[in-house]
């Protein structure tokens, strides 16, 4: 093994340079700690259970639905595509109980702003 020096804290014997570790990086953090953006995400107050059609209830269908969703600033619902669906009228449903969600808007520099997220509805038939 190597001596003394850089080689003690690097056990593969690899060559360091000399002199970079006593470098100061004091500007990058005080970067990161000046660049927060002021955002706060969209707070979910309520989801309603999404209606079941008749098909998907004979055939037991269960699962989960996912979707794109534009929360606006303003207080409207977009569903923009279904990600991830089940058939059977569930994605239809899952898209109607979407855009009965209660919600805060997302928040940037203190005013609200849009805000696109992956909402998932869930199927789950009750036992």
């Amino acid at each position: 093994m190597a001596g003394a020096g850089s080689g003690d804290r690097n056990p593969r014997g690899a060559v360091s340079t000399g002199g970079f570790g006593d470098a100061s990086n004091a500007q990058p953090s005080a970067r990161r700690t000046t660049r927060q953006p002021d955002t706060t995400p969209v707070e979910i107050l309520s989801k309603p259970r999404p209606l079941y059609t008749a098909e998907a209830r004979q055939l037991r269908i269960e699962g989960e639905v996912l979707l794109d969703v534009m929360f606006g600033a303003s207080g409207d619902i977009r569903v923009q595509r279904v990600i991830r669906g089940l058939g059977h009228g569930l994605d239809e449903a899952a898209q109607r109980a979407a855009t009965q969600i209660r919600f805060n808007p997302a928040k940037r520099e203190g005013h609200p702003s849009d805000s696109v997220a992956v909402v998932h509805i869930v199927f789950a038939l009750a036992e």
